[in-house]
């Protein structure tokens, strides 16, 4: 099968001539002021605001519509250093064509939006799961990192024809093309971004004579071996990876190895075991066993400890379909821990799940200590039972 399509043309807006109107013509009391300036200051103002805003401003009219989509009002952003972290959800059901990549939109103070719109809507909750444009990648795999404001798609999953190539998601245009494939293919690989390139890992039948590791260049847009692991690293089967201080963790139940980026060689490490792994302000955060672990990274021979303050959660996420085996994940967001979960019970008479997110400030104490605070537990959304939560990613928009 050709994966590779033509990506959609990234939009940029039309700009106003100068005799497009008369300059002695009355503003229509129909239409907001900020609509009647020049669209460099326009966007010089939307650049400043949270993109939170961004879906109630594009229905005030087709000219705002055309600049919030555009590549100008998203380099401004950058320029002004005002780009904010979104979080990005990719699931997957048999009833499904292809993936569905949502985004967890936050409604903001609805100040702004009521003097938008008089119309009066229903109450909704403070977050929910928005639907994006699909790309026609049949599968997500495992190997899916964020560069930026982008997603790099790598390899096949587990159960599908491997795959070399590399499918690529625009989060600030939400529009697909296709990056340089991996010099060889890779089915249920694992990947990881750091220094401005994704290193790639296992995935291949691990023989000696092809590169059981390589990494990409995200600048240069090249892919490049690494030096061969040895046979105990090339047989071992990884599930997870995390890039720490310049190092690329990944392993097993059993072991735990790295990769050192500054002096590119291998090594083996002690780490236990977690579902998943995310980091703020140099402390790592896991979730194993039900439980929410931290684990200080300037700390030496530290251990992992339970993350106090959330027993009022525990007691909802078991409530909710937590504790039956349900996909969950744990990523930080803004300096704060976003646990997403599925949240299935049993008797549910429209064989459905929900989509479950809880809000955790963190919050160090005196000693040395963290504990986490819940500022919110919302349902995002509601799929078929069948239905997994493949990706929870935070991106940089």
């Amino acid at each position: 099968m050709n994966l590779q399509v033509e990506p959609p043309e990234k939009k940029k807006w039309k700009k106003k001539t100068k005799n497009s109107s008369s300059p002695h013509s009355p503003p229509s009391s129909s239409s907001p002021s900020l609509s009647l300036l020049p669209d460099e200051i326009v966007v010089n103002c939307l650049a400043r605001i949270s993109r939170s805003y961004y879906p109630t401003l594009s229905i005030v009219s087709k000219s705002f519509r055309s600049i919030l989509s555009s590549t100008e009002l998203y380099a401004a952003r950058s320029h002004l250093g005002s780009t904010e972290q979104c979080v990005y959800v990719c699931i997957w059901d048999r009833s499904y064509q292809f993936p569905q990549w949502l985004r967890l939109l936050v409604n903001p103070n609805q100040t702004l939006a009521n003097s938008l719109i008089k119309k009066r809507r229903k109450k909704t909750t403070g977050q929910m799961l928005v639907p994006i444009t699909s790309s026609n990648f049949t599968s997500v795999s495992k190997a899916t990192v964020v560069v930026g404001s982008e997603i790099y798609i790598i390899g096949s999953p587990v159960d599908s024809e491997p795959s070399s190539a590399v499918r690529v998601l625009d989060c600030c245009s939400h529009t697909w093309r296709d990056a340089p494939s991996m010099t060889i293919v890779r089915m249920n690989a694992l990947a990881c971004f750091h220094d401005g390139k994704i290193y790639v890992m296992g995935g291949c039948q691990g023989l000696e004579d092809e590169p059981w590791a390589e990494v990409f260049d995200t600048k240069t847009k090249t892919w490049e071996r690494l030096p061969d692991p040895g046979t105990e690293v090339r047989k071992c089967s990884i599930y997870r990876m995390v890039e720490i201080e310049g190092k690329i963790e990944f392993g097993n139940v059993n072991e735990t190895y790295a990769y050192d980026t500054k002096q590119c060689k291998w090594e083996s490490c002690v780490k236990q075991k977690l579902r998943s792994e995310c980091m703020i302000e140099n402390v790592s955060y896991g979730y194993w066993n039900m439980r929410l672990l931290w684990y200080d990274n300037d700390i030496q021979k530290d251990y992992w400890k339970r993350l106090e303050g959330l027993d009022s959660l525990a007691a909802k996420y078991m409530r909710n379909g937590g504790s039956s085996g349900n996909t969950t994940k744990l990523v930080s967001c803004g300096g704060k821990l976003l646990l997403l979960w599925e949240g299935y019970m049993k008797h549910n008479p429209n064989n459905r799940k929900k989509i479950w997110c809880a809000v955790i400030a963190i919050e160090k104490r005196d000693g040395g200590g963290v504990c986490g605070i819940v500022e919110r537990v919302d349902v995002l959304h509601t799929v078929p039972r069948s239905c997994q939560l493949l990706h929870c990613l935070v991106v940089s928009v």
